[in-house]
């Protein structure tokens, strides 16, 4: 069975990591980048941990696991280097709670994909659980032409959405305006890109003053 691809808006939404070791780390990482409140359950954590906590980016209990950590969490990550203590999480958690167990995909709803991020553009390689190491070859092989130019590519594409929503036309046309600035050679050239916008506004402006 496949799984649903997705992309959670995590912002201070509560997430657990249970674990602190290196593994533990990077998902405590990722899910800060994602804007999620990040607690910590482990007796012992890293020292890249322990700066997050010292920092306040987390919140981080001294204890060993207990059930009623995962109360509060909408999201739960098993990132421990002791099986039971992953199972157990698992185990522990609410139907209401989406779970990942590092060590044991057949536990988990869900898998943590390698993930390449060029501002807005975010592309995510998953392997069901396969070969995680493949998926990263896969995103560092996408990096080489999703370079970081995509960040700037990305901005004039959200912007100039904007401005063609507001624009007196058609949905149709609309559409077409839309596709044509994913082409290659407006990704390539900001002149192209500064060209469109200031057709768009030339085209919004005649359209209001034929309103007036």
């Amino acid at each position: 069975m496949g799984a649903y691809p997705i992309m959670l808006n995590m912002k201070n939404k509560a997430a657990v990591v249970v674990g602190g070791g290196t593994i533990a780390y990077r998902k405590a990482l990722g899910l800060l980048q994602a804007g999620a409140a990040v607690t910590v359950i482990s007796p012992v954590i890293h020292s890249k941990m322990e700066v997050l906590f010292k920092n306040d980016q987390i919140t981080w209990k001294n204890k060993v696991f207990e059930p009623q950590d995962l109360k509060l969490a909408l999201l739960v990550i098993a990132a421990t280097n002791q099986s039971h203590v992953n199972e157990l999480v698992a185990s522990s958690a609410g139907d209401h709670q989406l779970v990942n167990v590092v060590d044991n995909q057949g536990l988990s709803d869900f898998q943590v994909p390698a993930k390449l991020e060029q501002g807005r553009l975010t592309i995510a390689v998953a392997t069901n659980g396969a070969s995680p190491t493949l998926a990263t070859v896969i995103r560092d092989e996408l990096a080489e032409k999703y370079d970081d130019s995509y960040k700037a590519y990305l901005s004039f594409l959200a912007l100039a959405r904007d401005q063609v929503k507001n624009v007196a036309a058609d949905e149709h046309m609309k559409l077409c305006l839309l596709k044509v600035i994913t082409g290659e050679s407006y990704r390539q050239s900001h002149k192209m890109q500064q060209a469109f916008l200031e057709m768009i506004g030339d085209f919004e402006k005649k359209s209001q003053h034929q309103l007036i």
